[in-house]
């Protein structure tokens, strides 16, 4: 495979902050709703902290990608959004396995920590790519 139009650094890595910071303030505030409104307890699985170390890696992973994908495909835009919502279906079933698994794991707090998912990548697929939603 040969380079096509490589994104620059610095654009990539503006991105990827306003990515993370969006969908880690949705994502805190998601939580801080689902916490008081009662919808879900304060649980190992469900806390401030796990919510930002797990939106910033994945952030840092979709950026990763998109980075990669300007180097080695035609469309990286629309490939981009493609692999993106496959990782977001993917990306629920560990938390389908909690509650499955994990005495304790509640239907609501499984549902929360997916729901948590959402915003970085739909954040992800506006922010990263040169056209939104790579069309």
């Amino acid at each position: 495979m040969t380079a096509r139009n490589p994104i620059a650094a610095r654009t990539l890595a503006v991105r990827g902050a306003g990515t993370f910071l969006i969908g880690v303030a949705v994502n805190l505030a998601l939580g801080w709703i689902a916490l008081t409104g009662g919808l879900v307890a304060l649980t190992e699985f469900f806390r401030y902290p796990p919510i930002v170390v797990w939106t910033l890696l994945g952030t840092i992973g979709a950026a990763v990608i998109y980075g990669a994908l300007t180097r080695f495909s035609a469309t990286p835009d629309r490939t981009f959004v493609r692999v993106a919502v496959a990782a977001l279906v993917l990306s629920f079933v560990p938390d389908v396995g909690l509650l499955v698994a994990v005495e304790g794991v509640t239907t609501s707090e499984a549902v929360a920590l997916m729901a948590l998912h959402v915003p970085p990548a739909i954040t992800a697929m506006i922010a990263l790519p040169n056209t939104p939603f790579g069309r």
